[in-house]
């Protein structure tokens, strides 16, 4: 697979506040409701679920050998422990999309490609782009082709599609493993400062 060389113009914006106005899931109520599994999940295909041919698991050193150099990283150490975010551009036809390929302690857990109020049509050939990728194109022009949704491999690997007025395409990875390591941070600085005053009873008192 090619490295994305596509490049967005950011209009004037730097590339921060661009990506903060990016609607990518950030906190750890986000990440854990994208990331717990929808009721009666069943498998619908044979193919490995991959984003642009990463597998969930992999790191972020080898997610930028697979896809080049990203357009920013952000490190959300003020959210939630141990999360990264990769930002690329890339095309799907002459649609450009936002990727956001999200890390949990340096290993690549979802992956969202979000497309800015796309027209009909090009929201259709999206959505049939990944769709015949994994073998799933309804039998008829007719069927809607959403209810194929969530994409849903062995391992319990899937693909949602939320399309209100952003479409987003979420991949996410479905190691049972992975959601009970979102923490808060603020739940990991407590548990420092509990420990530091229990090392240093004499100081404290002496400041109180």
């Amino acid at each position: 697979m090619g490295k994305s060389k596509n490049r967005l113009d950011l209009v004037g914006l730097g590339k921060k506040d661009y990506f903060d106005g990016v609607n990518y899931v950030r906190t750890v109520a986000g990440l854990r409701n994208v990331l717990t599994k929808p009721k009666q999940l069943s498998t619908n295909t044979s193919r490995e679920v991959t984003f642009k041919g990463l597998c969930f698991g992999a790191t972020i050193k080898e997610a930028k050998r697979l896809l080049g150099k990203p357009e920013f990283h952000v490190r959300q150490d003020q959210d939630v422990v141990g999360h990264e975010v990769l930002f690329y551009f890339s095309y799907v036809g002459s649609v450009k999309v936002t990727q956001c390929l999200h890390f949990l302690y340096g290993k690549f857990i979802m992956g969202q490609s979000i497309v800015k109020t796309p027209k009909p049509a090009k929201s259709k050939a999206i959505i049939e782009s990944v769709l015949s990728g994994y073998n799933l194109m309804p039998e008829n022009e007719e069927a809607a082709m959403g209810v194929l949704f969530p994409v849903c491999d062995g391992s319990f690997n899937r693909i949602e599609i939320h399309h209100v007025f952003d479409l987003i395409l979420t991949y996410t990875t479905g190691d049972p493993e992975v959601l009970p390591l979102i923490t808060k941070v603020q739940v990991q600085e407590k548990t420092r400062s509990s420990l530091l005053r229990r090392a240093l009873p004499e100081q404290v008192v002496r400041y109180v």
